[in-house]
Formats: structure tokens, sequence, C-alpha cells
């Protein structure tokens, strides 16, 4: 059996060396959002800023939502390639809950999780809580509550709170309050 030459041994060493870095440049950078970010959760608008971050890579988007009537609970599902990856919701609950009440029944939040100066949103990476204030709730005597929650890791307390904030914000001028409520 013969030797190869040395300079076809370095060409072939420097190509198979060229080809693992390509190999593992392609497996390590991260899948691309090829779809637009909504700019609503099922009719309540929201900047495309705070629901971006947490929102994962992939091809196409849709929302499922719910229609409140009977249930004084109005949720909208994002799904990414037909998958649930984002849950939020407007719900009616009664006069004097409190956010950490929410938080406490709420998925990927919990009453221990950090909390707004003014009382009115629980957060965590996960998840967020937040009250609508709105005239209906009030006339009413129900209070009505805003719920975020992401399946995607790598999400920011702050993130969930910016966006809680903003849902619960819209939801109160987007005329959701008479629909949780019944009216």
């Amino acid at each position: 059996m013969r030797t190869p030459p040395r300079h076809l041994v370095r060409l072939l060493g420097i190509g198979v060396g060229a080809g693992a870095v390509l190999a593992l440049t392609v497996s390590c950078s991260s899948p691309a959002r090829e779809y637009a970010v909504p700019a609503d959760l099922c009719g309540v608008a929201v900047p495309a800023s705070v629901l971006e971050p947490v929102l994962p890579p992939g091809k196409e988007i849709s929302a499922r939502p719910t229609d409140p009537k009977g249930t004084g609970i109005a949720r909208c599902r994002l799904h990414v390639d037909g998958e649930s990856v984002f849950s939020a919701s407007i719900e009616r609950w009664e006069k004097d809950t409190s956010a950490r009440d929410v938080a406490d029944l709420a998925q990927s939040v919990g009453p221990g999780d950090a909390q707004s100066e003014d009382a009115r949103f629980v957060h965590s990476a996960e998840g967020a809580v937040g009250r609508v204030v709105c005239r209906a709730a009030e006339d009413a005597d129900r209070s009505v509550w805003a719920t975020v929650r992401t399946t995607r890791g790598g999400t920011t307390a702050e993130q969930m709170k910016d966006l809680v904030t903003a849902y619960a914000d819209s939801a109160a001028a987007s005329g959701v309050c008479d629909e949780v409520l019944g009216w």
C-alpha cells in the first residue's frame, strides 16, 4: 500500500477541519423566526416589541381564541408550527381579588413571585398577572384580570411584566371587559 503525498494529506486535513467548523456553525446557529409577530392577542392590541421576546422561532404562527360567553374568561392561545407556545387571558374575578390571589391559581406564576409597587402585577420569567382597570368591572362590582404565560425559556420577569402591563392596559380600552363580565 502506498502512502499519499504529504501535500494531499494536508489538503484533506484542511478540508475535513473546515467541514467540521462549517457543521458546528450551522448546528449552533439559532433557528430563525419566519413569521410576523402579531399586533394583537385575539383582538387585544399589544406592541410587537413586548410580545416578540416571549415567542420562539418558527415558520408559522396562529391564534386560537375562546369565547368568554358563560365562562367569564377570554383566552388567546398562540401556536407556532402547530405547538402551543403562549397563552393570554382576560378573566372575571370577585371584586376584592388581589394580584397574589390570581397568581396563586395561574400557571407559571405564583403568589411569592415579584410584585409591582402598586400591587397591580405579579410576574415571573414564565408568566404574569395584572389587574385590568375598566369601568365595567367597577359597575359590576367585580374585578378583571389579565394573565400571560409562555413556554419559551430565556424570558425574564421584566419582559413578562412589560407584556402583561401592555396587555392589561389595552384590554381596558378594548371592550373585552364587557365580554368577560357578560354584558
